[in-house]
């Protein structure tokens, strides 16, 4: 559901989006792509990460998540709220197939992500 203050910030060229819209575009998205039987990849919540960090019950993490079908998902698309140096969004997407993590961060300036990323 959308309240009217995310319309205005949809609909703002210079408003910065929220979680709120990032996480509802996305479902909203998603969606769209299971109406076309087209869906090939898992979109997330911004909300997941930090539920999976702060030990949230088993049952809250597969009523948030169990509709995405991301085992069955060979690509995962995972919006992160990412707050240093300055809390903003970013997006991770994470293909099996390759073992690659692909991350979209407008404000980088170049600097990598290493120090986020264990390597195993």
């Amino acid at each position: 559901m959308f309240e009217a203050d995310n319309y205005e910030c949809l609909t703002s060229p210079t408003t910065q989006l929220n979680d709120i819209c990032i996480n509802n575009c996305s479902a909203l998205l998603y969606s769209q792509f299971l109406s076309l039987n087209a869906v090939q990849c898992a979109i997330l919540s911004t909300h997941d990460l930090p539920h999976i960090r702060y030990h949230a019950d088993d049952n809250v993490l597969w009523h948030n998540i169990a509709w995405t079908h991301y085992w069955e998902k060979c690509v995962w698309i995972l919006p992160i709220h990412h707050p240093s140096p300055v809390g903003h969004l970013v997006v991770c997407i994470i293909k099996f197939s390759s073992k690659q993590l692909l991350l979209f961060d407008s404000l980088a300036e170049q600097k990598p992500w290493k120090c986020d990323i264990k390597v195993f």
